[in-house]
């Protein structure tokens, strides 16, 4: 294993202050190069459960809980600011732990800025109900109160963006907050929550415990003093995490799998349709939990489309991800690009052909980069058609009706995301409607704003994230009744 010149080497940040592990190091090594760029610590439940006490003590008896939506909307604001000023620094390292091309990863840290600061608006905007209906002796309030202490748990695919589409929304909301980062890249949620006590977040209000999910996130789950947990990763392992609650009951939002489908009519604009179908499936390398994976074309125009798609996708570049001319860097590991690869391998063992011809340059031995790939003739039946593969892998399957494309998209146990590419507006808003996902774009792909409720359907999770919505998943409701006259006696 190569040492790179310059590791960054973290501590957990717990009640604001650095934590040295009591358990050693994880070494992250960056798959583009193979040399180890950071250590992180590897978390132990002692050390999970001293941040979340701290989050506790802060929610229970601290002032974020009871500073006014304005003053911790400044706060948060001057949180965006931050790292709006600290972007190529926070860019770095998401390229060098995640393999993220450059392109993506300054989007990235562009979107936390944003999704900060629209969450900053939000906590000035938490509203309830007055109900003054019920005669002239009783009326009502519905209130919001912050949920308590989150758990939220990051996956590697978008370390910084999903931080950000939980983090700052709990903190708007007034709740107290433990992030628990992946064990491969927790280096900018270390920074941003540096960052975020220099903004004037109360120390205790938010921390850090990295490490693996047995045992740091499995004490997050199974904690009876955090009060709600927001996951983002597999649906296999956000099933464990509904398991965790069978003694417990917190409050739960999963944001998990997909098997995203886009459906292209012969009507479409074909080379917008040959853009967004590119853009879906291969931005980050496919490690996206909404990527276009499954290609739904009509036959009409099936050969034509799907001959200039593969032209378009042989010509995509793979390689350094820190030059900004590069299509897609790596996948997140060695062990990854070997999943998918097998994916590939059994995918055309069923019956499948390779539409594409695009081969890797010469990589560092101990990389992980793995080629864009189009599978053609896949058929409902096969493995491929229904698994997420999680990286830069598209299937492509024909149909001849409206119906029958319908039907193929919702044939899934997922319903993250879809797109529709046609001119006909009412073949679009008939399939919009029908089609079983949390978002479906038409004539467009992954344009998600922070405006905009995001979530799945079926095995895709529970619960929303960003917009107002994402704002009220972290809050309890309450009704709060008042009489102004005493009540008759009932008995």
């Amino acid at each position: 294993m190569v040492v790179s010149e310059s590791v960054r080497q973290h501590a957990h940040v717990i009640g604001g202050r650095e934590v040295a592990p009591a358990d050693g190091y994880i070494s992250r090594v960056n798959p583009a190069t193979g040399e180890v760029v950071a250590m992180f610590p590897n978390g132990t439940a002692a050390e999970t459960l001293s941040a979340i006490a701290a989050a506790r003590n802060e929610f229970d008896s601290g002032e974020w809980p009871r500073l006014s939506g304005t003053q911790r909307s400044r706060i948060l604001q001057r949180w965006s600011e931050l790292i709006a000023e600290h972007t190529e620094t926070l860019v770095r390292i998401e390229i060098e732990e995640g393999g993220k091309p450059a392109r993506v990863a300054r989007g990235d840290i562009e979107g936390v800025v944003t999704l900060t600061s629209y969450a900053a608006a939000l906590a000035q905007n938490l509203t309830g109900e007055s109900h003054t209906d019920f005669g002239s002796d009783l009326q009502a309030m519905v209130v919001h109160e912050p949920v308590g202490v989150v758990g939220a748990i990051v996956p590697w695919n978008f370390p910084s963006i999903i931080f950000a589409q939980k983090v700052p929304f709990a903190l708007a909301a007034g709740c107290t907050v433990v992030v628990k980062p992946s064990e491969m890249t927790s280096g900018t949620a270390i920074e941003m929550t540096r960052l975020g006590h220099e903004a004037g977040i109360p120390a205790s209000a938010l921390n850090v415990v990295t490490g693996y999910g047995v045992p740091v996130g499995d004490t997050l789950v199974r904690s009876e003093d955090v009060d709600m947990i927001s996951f983002t990763g597999s649906t296999r392992t956000g099933l464990q995490v509904l398991k965790g609650q069978e003694v417990n009951f917190k409050r739960v939002s999963l944001e998990l799998g997909g098997k995203s489908a886009a459906i292209v009519f012969d009507d479409a604009n074909i080379d917008a349709a040959i853009d967004g179908v590119l853009f879906s499936i291969y931005m980050n390398q496919g490690q996206v939990c909404c990527a276009g994976s499954r290609l739904l074309v009509q036959d009409s125009i099936a050969d034509e489309f799907l001959a200039r798609l593969a032209d378009r996708v042989n010509q995509l570049s793979v390689g350094d991800p820190a030059d900004a001319s590069i299509d897609l860097g790596p996948l997140i590991s060695e062990q990854h690009r070997d999943l998918v690869a097998g994916f590939v391998d059994r995918a055309v063992q069923d019956g499948a052909s390779l539409g594409t011809t695009n081969a890797l340059p010469e990589v560092p031995e101990g990389t992980a980069f793995y080629p864009p790939v189009v599978l053609n003739e896949v058929t409902p039946d096969m493995p491929i058609f229904s698994d997420e593969v999680f990286g830069p892998v598209l299937t492509t399957t024909r149909f001849t009706s409206v119906d029958e494309a319908i039907e193929l998209a919702n044939t899934s146990q997922y319903g993250l995301a879809g797109s529709v590419w046609t001119t006909n507006i009412n073949t679009a808003l008939t399939v919009a409607r029908r089609v079983r996902t949390g978002t479906i774009e038409i004539n467009t792909s992954l344009e998600g704003q922070p405006q905009l409720p995001f979530g799945g359907y079926k095995t895709s999770g529970i619960g929303r994230e960003k917009g107002a919505e994402g704002l009220r998943e972290f809050t309890e409701t309450k009704t709060i009744g008042i009489r102004t006259t005493p009540r008759e006696s009932f008995f």
